[in-house]
């Protein structure tokens, strides 16, 4: 134990030096909370969950610039993982790669290639999503772009340089595996997502449209359109997106989903927030429609913040309610 703790702080010692030569940032953000869960499970049979202690998306990494050499231009690199902070299973695994990527910015815009956000879910889903605990079931409940857009690996993309308050975005995935959270169509995906941004004052617009094929297999995939807005001016701030996805599988539609949703806070010269959201979730195919709400209030205090939030989801909904304490620290 002793060798090997010595090793580390040699590693360490050579690797300090070099970080420090690139430029880089190392950053992280610890998340936890106490939830209590209800209203579980399908309708007619709904139970309640314990109050646990959860882990709400605590991640670290590392980020910088690079001198490539070449006037106006200059080479970037990023790399976040997953820390786990409750379960012994999860202290177990590995380190899970959020993103890594590289690439190189300029005047003439910014290319990268790697794992990375998608403009979908920069643009569309994230102003929208208020609450801390960002989990599927609750403050992500209805992010139809979730499934191919949000952080995805083997992608590449660019973004054009700000033009008068408009970018432009394009990116795609070349040949992801399961890794690209495709756990329903095929383990073979190839897709594309284009997006275009617009800020004048307080006010931003954006649209996306995103598709994804099973390479080899005829009319399977997903077509995701979205566009959001965005008002922010003296601690108010008003978002509201609206998604449409279709899906198919074998040339039969399994899912015709729209959502929209309507978010708004407002934060006090003292860091105190209040917000709160509201959702409409319709898929044509399945005959499901679903409403959600949520509130919450946090308080910032230095690099930490408190927050007390309660996600709402409909009695239909096989997703139920959540009340969260929570603490996060950020570095």
């Amino acid at each position: 134990m002793k060798k090997s703790l010595i090793a580390l702080a040699v590693a360490g010692a050579m690797v300090a030096p070099m970080v420090a030569q690139a430029d880089a940032t190392l950053y992280g953000s610890f998340r936890m909370g106490i939830a209590d869960t209800s209203n579980n499970g399908a309708p007619g049979s709904k139970t309640d969950g314990d109050v646990d202690v959860i882990d709400t998306s605590s991640r670290m990494g590392i980020k910088g610039d690079i001198d490539l050499g070449m006037e106006g231009t200059k080479g970037f690199f990023h790399w976040e993982a997953q820390v786990y902070g409750t379960d012994d299973a999860d202290q177990g695994q590995a380190l899970g790669n959020r993103l890594m990527y590289i690439g190189a910015k300029g005047d003439w815009g910014t290319a990268q290639i790697g794992k990375m956000y998608h403009p979908h879910y920069l643009l569309i889903n994230a102003p929208t999503n208020v609450f801390h605990p960002g989990s599927g079931g609750y403050g992500e409940r209805f992010n139809l772009g979730n499934t191919f857009h949000k952080r995805q690996q083997n992608t590449v993309a660019y973004i054009s340089p700000n033009m008068n308050g408009l970018t432009l975005i394009g990116g795609a995935v070349l040949l992801g595996d399961s890794n690209d959270n495709d756990t329903v169509l095929d383990d073979s995906v190839d897709g594309y997502n284009v997006a275009a941004t617009y800020s004048a004052g307080a006010f931003t617009v954006s649209a996306s449209y995103g598709d994804v094929e099973v390479t080899g297999t005829p009319e399977t995939g997903k077509e995701v359109t979205g566009v959001a807005a965005k008002y922010k001016a003296n601690g108010v701030e008003v978002m509201a997106k609206y998604e449409e996805a279709e899906t198919m599988a074998a040339g039969v539609e399994t899912a015709d989903e729209q959502v929209w949703e309507l978010a708004a806070r407002y934060t006090t010269d003292g860091g105190v927030a209040v917000y709160g959201r509201f959702a409409d979730y319709e898929d044509d195919a399945a005959n499901n429609d679903f409403d959600q709400y949520g509130v919450g209030v946090s308080k910032k205090m230095g690099k930490g913040i408190v927050y007390l939030e309660h996600v709402n989801n409909d009695s239909d909904d096989t997703n139920g309610d959540r009340t969260v304490a929570g603490y996060r620290v950020d570095f």
